[in-house]
């Protein structure tokens, strides 16, 4: 961040995503919910409720999504924790396909 630039204009580098809809669901629920002494991921029962607040009816493939998508992001906080924590996505891989088999292999290995 530039030292002129404030907290609410700082805007980092992200990925592209393909349902950006579900990533707006999981923030309108909360990506975490209280439990014990900190917080855990979405629960069905929370869903549940979303649901029948919202009239919005998921389907099974992306009720899972929003779980793990919890749960991802519950590591990644954790993880975010240390100061010299890379960023959670990858960059796009360059057009050649040696650099796209490394890309994928890298991938495979998160």
């Amino acid at each position: 961040m530039r030292r002129d630039q404030s907290d609410e204009e700082y805007q980092p580098d992200m990925p592209e995503v393909d349902a950006e809809y579900l990533l707006a669901y999981l923030f309108e629920i909360g990506p975490t919910v209280a439990a014990g002494m900190g917080a855990g991921p979405i629960s069905h029962e929370e869903l549940r409720a979303w649901q029948a607040n919202t009239g919005i009816e998921l389907e099974p493939w992306e009720v899972r999504t929003l779980r793990t998508l919890s749960k991802d992001y519950l590591i990644q906080c954790a993880k975010s924790e240390k100061r010299d924590c890379p960023a959670p996505w990858k960059s796009a891989p360059d057009p050649s396909w040696k650099s796209l088999k490394k890309y994928f292999r890298e991938l495979a290995n998160l």
